[in-house]
């Protein structure tokens, strides 16, 4: 007897028949229709679907035979799947040197006959084969030749679909599963979005309960000590020593500085509140209603103010506007005692997808805003810090403020659902770019 090679590609055909998850399954009838069907075209007593893993042949079906496996050492199929011929055919195992003391030859089932055709997949690697047995001679007509190769194909089949089916159940438990998980996440998102809508409707009740106190508990008593100062300058200042006089100013300095402060938190808390209506205006009309405003400033610091491009804006004109006005009152303000300021507005408009970097929607269209001024800047790494609330990066000697201007610029962009963002370095002014989202108008 001569045992069967192995396999020039053993462990990737090994790897491929585990992936059916076939062996040791219960039997088909699908299968058995098969091998009852080959048997009685070829008219042999034995049919047989064998798989063949390291160490044994196991039937898938087996018409005719009453085990289901043998050691592959033993096996006819063995040697079927190694060689290069359509179909393997020994006529009287009996005289074959390969077979002749082989155990299933001398013994039960006493073969004499075998034909078997490999199973390959698409990619030619066999995983078994169909074979018929029979104990006498015999030799297979062309017609029966052909049948066993169409029934084997028709076993390929059964296999792929087997795999197909164990593919989609596998893909619908871990659809299931992710599912399961999204649903989880979509109800702990969907409690931290109801929690934070709370935690923001108390925000804002504090913040109307804020500005109320600003208005009137805190505006109040200010007013007076104002009222005092003024009287006490009236009429007692020449008595007063030069300290006592330096003193008084300072408190004057130190109201006027809770004025402004009490005066840019209320309209800090108003940008949530005030003017909801958005309207499609040019920027242009926006900045010169802000210039009437400021003109007496303007006027006074020489301020240059251009405007080489307009484009439309989508915005809360009151809003937009304390935006401008903001910007352009901190230019003035941070600009050189010897500089004349010089502000310049442009606008136009952009896609979304033209600028990854600020985050905006790919599919939507903006006005890009673009303020800048000659002022004397600031170091780029103070960014963020700008935007912040109370942030200062300069002390009230060198320049007055309140830490509270780029604070409600920031807030009124969130409000419009937009982006802001400034470059600058020391001594080379800055330049704000703002983007705000472009109403879509009706076709």
């Amino acid at each position: 007897m001569i045992k069967a090679k192995i396999h020039d590609r053993e462990k990737e055909r090994l790897a491929l028949l585990n992936s059916y998850s076939i062996l040791d399954t219960l039997p088909e009838k699908d299968y058995d229709n098969l091998t009852k069907l080959a048997a009685e075209i070829c008219q042999t007593p034995i049919s047989l679907i064998t798989l063949l893993d390291d160490k044994r042949q196991w039937f898938k079906s087996h018409y005719g035979l009453g085990v289901s496996e043998t050691p592959i050492e033993d096996a006819f199929c063995a040697h079927a799947i190694t060689g290069n011929d359509p179909i393997f055919t020994t006529e009287d195992a009996r005289k074959d040197e390969r077979f002749y003391n082989n155990p299933l030859v001398t013994g039960d089932p006493n073969i004499v006959f075998y034909a078997g055709i490999p199973l390959k997949n698409a990619s030619g690697l066999p995983l078994g084969t169909l074979c018929v047995i029979d104990n006498k001679p015999r030799k297979l007509t062309e017609s029966q030749k052909e049948s066993l190769n169409i029934l084997s194909e028709q076993v390929i089949n059964l296999l792929e679909l087997r795999k197909n089916k164990l593919e989609l159940e596998r893909a619908h438990k871990k659809l299931k599963k992710f599912s399961k998980k999204l649903e989880r996440k979509v109800f702990q998102r969907t409690n931290q979005l109801e929690i934070k809508t709370i935690k923001l409707e108390l925000m804002i009740n504090d913040l109307e309960s804020f500005n109320h106190i600003c208005s009137h508990d805190l505006q109040e008593p200010l007013r007076k000590i104002q009222m005092f100062i003024s009287q006490v300058s009236d009429t007692e200042f020449n008595n007063l020593s030069d300290g006592g006089k330096h003193k008084l100013e300072r408190i004057d300095r130190s109201a006027a500085r809770m004025r402004d402060l009490i005066q840019d938190l209320l309209t800090y808390g108003a940008t949530e509140t005030i003017d909801n209506s958005l309207t499609t205006v040019s920027l242009k009309k926006l900045v010169l209603d802000v210039k009437d405003v400021l003109c007496e400033e303007l006027k006074q610091y020489k301020t240059v103010l251009k405007i080489p491009k307009d484009c439309e804006i989508t915005v809360r004109p009151i809003q937009f506007k304390q935006l401008l006005f903001n910007l352009f009152t901190n230019a003035i303000k941070f600009t050189k005692k010897e500089d004349k300021p010089v502000i310049k507005v442009m606008g136009k408009i952009v896609d979304g997808a033209d600028y990854p970097e600020m985050d905006l929607a790919e599919d939507k269209r903006y006005s890009h805003i673009m303020v800048s001024d000659n002022g004397i800047g600031f170091d780029q790494k103070y960014e963020s810090k700008v935007f912040e609330i109370f942030q200062r990066l300069h002390s009230d000697e060198e320049y007055q403020g309140t830490g509270i201007g780029l604070a409600i610029v920031k807030r009124i962009v969130t409000t419009h659902n937009g982006q802001v963002r400034v470059e600058s370095s020391l001594g080379n002014g800055a330049s704000f770019e703002i983007f705000i989202p472009l109403a879509v108008k009706a076709i």
